[in-house]
């Protein structure tokens, strides 16, 4: 072989290595991109999973929140009707309110009312009424009380009504719960009650399952604590303790209201994941996908890719063709997945639209307006099959007044636009309903075949606009025809509101005042002094009461309480203050009269004490000398028995009246308050004994048995001890001087029954009329049976002085009849532990 031989076949080998070469990379190449086109593939599905659970969760999540949003408008709709806020009102008619509430919320199971001990006043559930729950196994775990006004999520409960509290663990029905909500609220009494919706989750899970059905996601609906509440098939054995493991709680909660990730979720270790919390709400959405599940969509989707690759690496002449057409039909898959997605938005967009108007009545009329499909709305309005609705006239099942609107509304030459109206529903039952109707008119090709649209119950709402008015123009009554002077101003200090009164007093029109600040209403210091107080109103929420001369409309100036208190808005918050002016001028005067008239009074009556006591002075130095020469006279007529006698006479008579002179210095010095105490700590025993001692000849002179029974116990009061033998001289005085000859006194001294001393006198006279025993402590008063007639002033004076001193000494005295007859005075002093002496007036 030549050498050039040689060499062109070295060349042609290295040509045909090179080739080899060059084939063998190519086809590795195409392999590998091959294999990175498929795996990016795999990335791109996982993607496009984790976006739609995504849109999955956002479209459940916001359906969910709307579901509960309802439930609280029901609970505070229910919480301001009258029958339930009134303590009165029959439990038929709550059940009644309850059970229309509950016929609109397909997802609550049944409603109750409870008062504050947890008794169930009323419920739509049969045979609940008159039973007792503890509210607290509703409640959230973090909560230990309902909130006052707040609609609160309680914690996930077994059975289907709230009389599953009262059973046994195994009578309860497994795997049947409920999800309260809560609502305390207090009655029109102010006592407190809670109205409580019970929640079926399984209603939530259907709408959840109805969503998903077609696809090969699962959603739950968890608590912030990892309890499931609801959840689609595969969902429902998710434990509590395996989600708070996922990432969901470990990583993303509290910091994140929703995300998306592929790894651990509820329903196995390799997941698509999305979740999102509902608002308002303590809960969580999640949506998941198996990651399996992605993994055979893309093998699917990759097995053509894979045969392409096949072929291409088979025929390396055509590989770049077909790598073209492998992109070609990649981008029409693509395409064709974009319109699958467009599809699926648009069908969970209507289904999203439906899901909101299932609480109002939905129907379809053909062209010519008969009913071609009802929902179940419509056997809860009339008891009767839907079926039986198909065919029926839309016109015919309104009043016959509204059927004018109805032939208008479904008018086939109207404008291809929404319409709406009123009408009102004749039921099977006789009833009547005011509905809001809304349709729309449906075109196929151009040409109207008949209408969509739904019915709204609003009956109550109409009432209650109706009650508002009627009760907006009672006040309004009120307020312009009460005959006190009313202002309302705003927080701004501006006037929002005044009544007739107002414009009659003050002579201001009130469309020359509405608007205006307070400052520069009236006179600088009293718009100050109305500013203040309306500051201090709003600022505390607390009424207050000024009082200020302002000026009258006929020029006066006239003396006004002003009485100010915060009004208020629907949430508590103080918007406003109200000023209620009431002329106390009459008034005023009145009182400054009584106050001169008063003064006037006491000068008399001191001018009058002070002549009685200057006059007794006066009266006893000449009646002193008197009384000497009376007795030296008896002294010096031992032969004489006539002039004898005479001067005795006049020592008696002069007795007599120094006597009264000396009763005249004590009404004065009660009177004129001359006379004083000294209190100090003392053993009564010993200041009652000298006494009895002092008159025992008096005693002996009437043969009387007077029996001392003291305690034992020191009986030791705060008194003045001068002053207080002079009460029991001048009581004891009295018992032996209408006892009878022979007669009997008892003088007893002890602790009573409250801590106090009683000192007790009885004797066995006359007694005293009951209706005189509080009259003889009165001056110059005697009783009937005591009467001498002798003109002085006699028992009355002496017992005024003696309850004036016991009064001065924090004590009491009384006059009372003994059972076998005879008077009896009990003398009261408290045992109070005081400083050693303290002055008193005798006043």
């Amino acid at each position: 072989m030549s050498k050039q031989t040689a060499a062109h076949h070295f060349l042609e080998a290295r040509r045909s290595a090179h080739l080899k070469v060059l084939i063998l990379t190519f086809a590795l190449c195409v392999l590998s991109g091959l294999v990175l086109f498929v795996w990016s593939q795999l990335h791109a599905a996982a993607d496009k999973s984790k976006a739609q659970a995504a849109l999955l969760a956002r479209v459940l999540e916001d359906q969910t929140g709307k579901t509960f949003e309802t439930g609280d408008v029901a609970l505070a709709s229910l919480a301001h009707n009258p029958v339930i806020l009134s303590a009165d009102s029959p439990r038929a008619a709550r059940e009644a309110a309850m059970a229309q509430v509950v016929a609109q919320l397909p997802v609550l199971r049944s409603m109750a009312l409870l008062d504050g001990q947890g008794h169930i006043l009323a419920s739509t559930q049969a045979g609940e009424a008159g039973l007792q729950i503890e509210v607290q196994q509703l409640l959230p775990a973090n909560a230990s009380a309902p909130v006052l006004g707040k609609v609160q999520l309680g914690r996930l409960v077994s059975g289907r009504s709230l009389s599953s509290l009262t059973l046994a663990p195994h009578a309860i029905p497994r795997g049947v719960h409920y999800l309260p909500q809560i609502l305390a609220f207090e009655n029109d009494s102010g006592a407190p009650a809670v109205l409580v919706g019970l929640i079926n989750p399984d209603a939530v899970a259907n709408f959840y399952q109805a969503t998903l059905e077609t696809l090969s996601y699962e959603a739950v609906l968890l608590s912030y604590d990892g309890q499931p509440l609801a959840s689609t098939n595969a969902g429902g054995g998710v434990q509590t303790a395996s989600a708070r493991k996922t990432p969901i709680f470990q990583k993303w909660l509290p910091g994140s209201e929703f995300g998306s990730y592929i790894g651990a979720g509820l329903l196995g270790p390799h997941e698509i994941v999305s979740f999102r919390t509902v608002r308002n709400w303590p809960l969580l959405l999640v949506v998941e996908e198996p990651y399996a599940a992605v993994i055979a969509r893309w093998r699917d989707d990759a097995f053509a890719f894979f045969v392409a690759g096949l072929a291409l690496l088979a025929l390396v002449l055509g590989l770049s063709a077909s790598v073209l057409k492998t992109r070609r039909v990649q981008k029409s898959a693509q395409q064709a997945m974009e319109k699958a997605q467009a599809r699926i938005a648009r069908s969970e967009h209507e289904m999203a639209v439906l899901m909101r108007s299932v609480q109002e009545l939905i129907f379809r009329t053909d062209s010519h307006g008969r009913l071609t499909f009802v929902n179940a709305r419509w056997e809860q309005w009339t008891g009767q099959p839907s079926a039986e609705a198909v065919g029926q006239p839309l016109e015919g099942i309104v009043h016959e007044a509204c059927r004018s609107q109805i032939q208008a509304l479904l008018d086939p030459q109207a404008k291809l636009a929404l319409r709406n109206c009123q009408a009102r529903f004749r039921l099977p039952d006789e009833r009547e309903i005011l509905c809001d109707i809304a349709v729309v008119p449906l075109l196929r090709e151009g040409r109207l075949v008949g209408f969509a649209g739904s019915a709204v119950d609003v009956t109550a709402r109409w009432k209650a606009q109706q009650e508002l008015q009627t009760q907006l123009a009672f006040q309004h009554l009120l307020f312009e025809t009460t005959p006190l002077p009313m202002l309302v101003t705003n927080a701004g200090q501006r006037v929002a509101l005044v009544n007739k009164a107002w414009e009659d007093f003050f002579g201001r029109c009130r469309y020359a005042v509405l608007g205006h600040e307070v400052e520069g209403l009236h006179s600088g210091d009293h718009d100050l002094l109305q500013m203040h107080g309306n500051e201090d109103v709003m600022r505390s929420g607390q009424p207050m009461v000024l009082e200020a001369r302002l000026p009258h409309v006929d020029g006066s100036y006239r003396d006004v309480q002003i009485s100010k208190a915060a009004v208020k808005d629907a949430q508590g918050r103080i918007t406003g203050v109200l000023s209620i002016f009431v002329d106390v001028s009459e008034f005023r005067e009145a009182e400054h009269a009584i106050h001169e008239a008063r003064d006037a009074a006491e000068e008399a009556f001191r001018v009058k004490s002070e002549f009685v006591a200057n006059m007794s002075h006066e009266l006893r130095t000449p009646l002193q000398s008197i009384m000497g020469f009376a007795e030296l006279g008896g002294l010096r007529s031992h032969g004489n028995a006539a002039m004898a006698d005479m001067f005795n006479d006049i020592h008696a008579a002069g007795q007599r009246m120094l006597a009264l002179v000396n009763d005249l210095l004590d009404v004065a010095k009660l009177e004129s308050a001359v006379g004083t105490i000294h209190l100090e700590r003392t053993d009564l025993r010993s200041l009652i004994r000298p006494v009895v001692r002092e008159l025992e000849p008096q005693q002996q002179h009437k043969l009387i048995d007077l029996r001392l029974e003291l305690d034992d116990t020191p009986l030791i009061a705060k008194a003045d001890p001068v002053r207080f033998q002079q009460v029991v001289r001048n009581v004891l005085a009295n018992a032996i001087k209408f006892s009878p000859i022979g007669g009997r006194i008892d003088v007893q001294g002890r602790i009573d029954g409250q801590g106090d001393i009683c000192i007790a006198v009885s004797d066995q006279g006359p007694g005293i009329p009951p209706q005189e025993l509080d009259k003889i402590f009165q001056p110059f008063v005697q009783s009937s049976k005591t009467k001498d007639g002798s003109g002085g002033t006699g028992l009355g004076l002496g017992l005024a002085i003696c309850r004036k001193i016991i009064d001065t000494m924090d004590g009491t005295v009384v006059a009372s009849n003994g059972p076998a007859g005879g008077a009896m005075f009990c003398i009261t002093l408290p045992t109070r532990n005081a400083m050693e002496t303290r002055p008193a007036e005798l006043t």
